[in-house]
């Protein structure tokens, strides 16, 4: 989170997501999702976090924003493993991995990279 301070960054982030679902702006609504999920996940709040990320992918997908579908799928893939949802975590990080190759995500690739060691995938 936002330099780790979760209670500073989370009403900003509630607060970007309001503002942003009024104006229309999905992108923005992205992001704002993605790191309340960060927020939940951090907090334990695994099933509510893997809501946010689910819904800020989905958003991400309409319109086809493939560097940060890939980006995005990283998120959800921690509470799936420590939810013991090995294989669904693995999906995550291949699906990520194929479409940061497809489009050249450099630095996902690397954080994909670096997800798939922290959780203890190959």
């Amino acid at each position: 989170m936002v330099r780790d301070d979760i209670e500073t960054a989370v009403p900003a982030f509630e607060r970007a997501l309001e503002l942003a679902t009024r104006a229309g702006d999905r992108l923005t609504m992205s992001y704002a999702l993605r790191h309340l999920g960060f927020a939940d996940h951090m907090a334990g709040r695994l099933d509510e976090a893997r809501v946010y990320f689910e819904e800020s992918t989905r958003l991400r997908r309409e319109p086809g924003f493939l560097p940060g579908v890939a980006a995005n799928l990283i998120g959800p893939a921690y509470p799936a493993a420590q939810q013991e949802r090995r294989d669904d975590a693995a999906a995550l990080l291949e699906e990520a991995t194929e479409l940061a190759e497809s489009t050249d995500s450099h630095g996902v690739l690397r954080w994909v990279a670096e997800a798939r060691k922290e959780i203890n995938l190959p």
